[in-house]
């Protein structure tokens, strides 16, 4: 801290997480898992020369349909297997991961305008040696996509395609970074016969997400993609009169990418590019929450509130799971009213 105004800060530090029991020495089980083939001649990604030449290789026809059980062909999202995968089995080969983490940033409180807070911060974090139980898609995209020899020797196929065997279990997928930016801003507003107004805004800014499958593989960046916003931030207002508060906040997150299985569904790229395939581009969103809370004279708290206040509704896209489309995980899917009380002693 060199002057009163201003705090530099930074941190390198190292950890490891070694592999569970469970993790090294599980014994598995079966499971009919839900997953879309990449080889799909209909809904997978065989528009790709890549996903097609693997494919013809590793022995799904020109032509081919994933079926379900009852022999139908599946529609874009996948369906459940036909026969029973090995699925969870512990792996003794397990090391234990290891991460680094760099950070340097400042705050800075501005003698010249009371109440003013920034921060920022640059992070950057690398973890090797990643102990992840793997499921079937990730297992053929890794094959047919990514051309990774050792999760195409778990996969059998009969000679119509259908995939009869496949084995998933806990794996050192390779490495992953992050690097990006944290911001912070701060205002108390001066005191007025309205009351008392705070500003606060928390900010990311992911300049990459990126990993690797395995020592021999590319990396993959999945910044932008589903889940993995370049932007977020959340904008709160805040406002005291006496025994009265309230507070607004709203939660921003940028556009991202998602797969889609059919050109026709939903598809807003179905050229798409040769890292991801067909995908629809899916806009920015905004959550509202509002709160109103009242402090009691025998030291208690009423708070009435309402998340996703406007009843905004989900993006839907067909990466948040295997089994078809879903919502947003980071999305409210309704609105959320509440009424809280709490009392202290």
């Amino acid at each position: 801290k060199p002057v009163d105004d201003f705090l530099a800060r930074g941190t390198w530090a190292e950890g490891f997480r070694a592999p569970s029991l469970g993790d090294t020495f599980g014994g598995g089980t079966q499971s009919f898992d839900d997953y879309m083939d990449i080889c799909d001649s209909v809904n997978g990604q065989r528009s790709n020369p890549t996903v097609a030449a693997n494919c013809l290789a590793g022995g799904a026809p020109v032509g081919y349909r994933q079926v379900d059980q009852s022999g139908n062909p599946v529609d874009a999202g996948g369906n459940q297997s036909n026969v029973a995968f090995q699925a969870g089995a512990g792996n003794a080969s397990l090391k234990p991961e290891i991460a680094k983490t760099k950070t340097l940033g400042f705050v800075y409180n501005p003698s010249f305008v009371p109440g003013l807070t920034a921060s920022l911060d640059w992070f950057k974090v690398s973890v090797k040696n990643r102990i992840t139980a793997i499921d079937a898609d990730f297992v053929l995209d890794q094959c047919y996509l990514k051309g990774v020899a050792s999760y195409c020797s778990v996969i059998k196929r009969d000679a119509a395609g259908n995939v009869i065997a496949l084995a998933r279990g806990n794996a050192n997928l390779g490495e992953l970074s992050t690097e990006g930016v944290d911001i912070g801003l701060g205002y108390r507003l001066p005191r007025t016969a309205y009351g008392q107004f705070n500003i606060r805004s928390d900010s990311t800014w992911v300049k990459s997400f990126k990993s690797k499958s395995s020592d021999e593989s590319e990396w993959q960046e999945y910044n932008g993609e589903y889940n993995y916003n370049r932007f977020k931030t959340n904008l709160s207002v805040d406002w005291s009169l006496g025994n009265w508060s309230a507070t607004v906040t709203s939660r921003y997150s940028s556009g991202v990418k998602g797969k889609c299985y059919s050109a026709t569904e939903e598809c807003s790229n179905p050229d798409g590019d040769a890292s991801f395939g067909r995908y629809n581009k899916m806009g920015s969103v905004t959550y509202t929450d509002v709160s109103v809370g009242y402090k009691t004279p025998w030291k208690g708290q009423i708070l009435v509130g309402a998340n996703n206040f406007f009843d905004k509704a989900p993006r839907i896209t067909y990466s948040g799971n295997s089994s078809g489309s879903s919502v947003d995980p980071n999305a409210p899917i309704d609105r959320f009213v509440y009424v809280r009380y709490n009392q202290a002693f």
